[in-house]
């Protein structure tokens, strides 16, 4: 009886300190910006235009090939969802960015936000990304 007892405990601390399933809204906010700078090496590395779309649900990768864009599927940049309780917003008409060879961008500022914290991700014209301190909403 001891021992089932002991073992209950302790199956219970494991699963105690087990980490949450769900990233939190400020590792998502730097997993995104991580991957928009990855974005921009490639653009630099293959000499192409690499374009970051991001929308409500998701956001993916697409490289220029001539005149078309086609999606740009390969690990780090397959589409990646948001997790279930985020909210995205961007500043300006176009929900991209397009990191150019010469490692410049289009630039742009997205908001992630989940309940009442909201994170700011940006990118400048010069190709930084920058993330920026939560703030309550």
């Amino acid at each position: 009886m001891v021992v089932l007892a002991i073992m209950g405990l302790l199956a219970g601390a494991v699963i105690l300190t087990l980490p949450d399933r769900q990233i939190s809204l400020a590792q998502e906010s730097e997993r995104f910006a991580a991957r928009l700078l990855r974005a921009r090496e490639e653009a630099l590395l293959v000499n192409r235009q690499v374009r970051v779309r991001v929308s409500a649900v998701d956001y993916s990768f697409d490289i220029r090939d001539g005149r078309d864009w086609r999606p740009l599927d390969a690990k780090p940049f397959v589409p990646t969802a948001w997790t279930e309780e985020t909210r995205v917003s961007v500043e300006g008409a176009e929900p991209a960015v397009v990191f150019e060879p010469t490692g410049q961008a289009s630039g742009a500022e997205f908001t992630l936000q989940r309940r009442a914290v909201a994170y700011g991700v940006s990118v400048d014209i010069a190709g930084n990304v920058t993330v920026h301190a939560p703030r309550a909403l």
